[in-house]
């Protein structure tokens, strides 16, 4: 290989590495401060609802509605039986949830659900909404807790949101990686960007806000990404996502080989996807002096840790100093971040045993690549991910 072609393909692989390893380096030292919290003049009353966005579900939605109600009995639930083709809006009524059913062949999105959710919940008196999935579970502290940080003047919150590993298979390497692959970018990374006054980020489940919030910036996301576009959105309008670290969700992870890579292809595709189509927006944001919009921008453009660690390895094949500087260096972050995200479990020693199955996990993403950049084209479709049946 020629000289020349070797450095513009060094070049290359460093200039898309940066935003990821740039993006850890500063959530690591975001993890060492105390995210400051939202400071309103006067508290302001909220009246929280639940949206519950599901889509053939029925053999989740009970435990999910169960779980929410021991969190809060008095708080509305609502369950958007969205397209459904089971009995997903009869078993959550008799869990005790309001269902809002919604049919529509040309609405396929999580997006259009949580619209309908919205407004049903704004039409019964609610001012704020907290949204869960419907594979969920959430601890007795959640709804108190972002109602709290709610009425201290947060526009939108995000919960601390993990893996619930499957009972089949709990232990195996694999699935503890995944787990902690998930909590990194779910919770460490959240965690490390709230310690630092940014926006945490949205993930989907777990997240809540004001009725004024989507005045101001509606919820028009209909990407397979849709709490990464609304996001984007957030934050091109200067709003931030505060951090409820002291609660949690957990949704059921996948079982299958399957399943998780139609899942785990859908997320990188989507925010593949979304990234490309708020570049623009993001820099303007920032033109106009919304600073926090750098972290997100460094966000939506952060390889997945996995496919950054497979550069780092090309990075090593090249004969150049310099670059082999750089991937040391990344690499050094890497470990930390790892590390770190191992420490915020409840095991972490197993967790850390995990990596033994690192080999095995990176050439499982290299595999799925192909879904990746199919999902990255594709529409809102709203898929049920095939997992195993809770243990009661």
């Amino acid at each position: 290989m020629q000289q020349g072609t070797i450095m513009a393909l060094a070049v290359a692989m460093a200039v898309f590495a940066t935003p990821l390893f740039l993006d850890l380096a500063v959530c690591i030292v975001g993890n060492l401060r105390r995210a400051p919290g939202p400071h309103a003049a006067q508290r302001r009353t909220i009246r929280l609802a639940v949206v519950v966005p599901a889509h053939d579900e029925e053999t989740m939605i009970a435990r999910t509605v169960r779980s929410l109600k021991a969190a809060d009995a008095a708080t509305q639930i609502y369950v958007v039986a969205h397209n459904c083709s089971d009995a997903t809006g009869t078993v959550a009524e008799k869990a005790g949830a309001v269902v809002v059913d919604l049919k529509n062949p040309k609405l396929r999105g999580k997006g259009a659900a949580l619209r309908h959710g919205f407004a049903a919940a704004l039409e019964a008196g609610a001012n704020a909404f907290l949204v869960i999935d419907a594979d969920s579970v959430v601890s007795s502290n959640l709804i108190a807790a972002t109602r709290a940080r709610l009425e201290e003047g947060a526009a939108v919150t995000q919960c601390r949101y993990e893996l619930e590993l499957p009972g089949v298979g709990s232990g195996r390497p694999m699935a503890r990686l995944r787990a902690l692959a998930f909590r990194g970018m779910n919770v460490l990374r959240a965690r490390g960007r709230a310690g630092l006054g940014f926006s945490t980020g949205l993930f989907g489940n777990g997240f809540a806000l004001t009725a004024a919030t989507l005045e101001r910036a509606p919820f028009s996301a209909n990407s397979i990404a849709e709490d990464v576009e609304y996001h984007t959105k957030l934050a091109c309008k200067g709003v931030r996502v505060f951090w409820v670290g002291e609660a949690f969700v957990h949704a059921h992870m996948a079982a299958s080989g399957r399943a998780q890579a139609t899942q785990e292809g859908r997320w990188e595709g989507g925010r593949f996807k979304v990234g490309s189509q708020a570049t623009g927006h993001l820099m303007a944001a920032v033109l106009q002096g919304r600073w926090r919009a750098v972290e997100t921008l460094a966000d939506v453009w952060s390889l997945p840790l996995s496919r950054g660690i497979l550069a780092l390895m090309l990075m090593a094949a090249l004969p150049l100093h310099w670059l082999h500087v750089f991937a040391g260096v990344c690499a050094g972050i890497a470990l930390i971040y790892v590390l770190e995200a191992a420490l915020l479990g409840t095991q972490p020693m197993r967790d850390l045993a995990s990596l033994t199955a690192a080999p095995l996990y990176l050439v499982w993403k290299v595999a799925i690549t192909p879904i990746v950049l199919l999902q990255s084209r594709s529409r809102a479709e709203w898929a049920r991910t095939k997992r195993e049946a809770p243990q009661p």
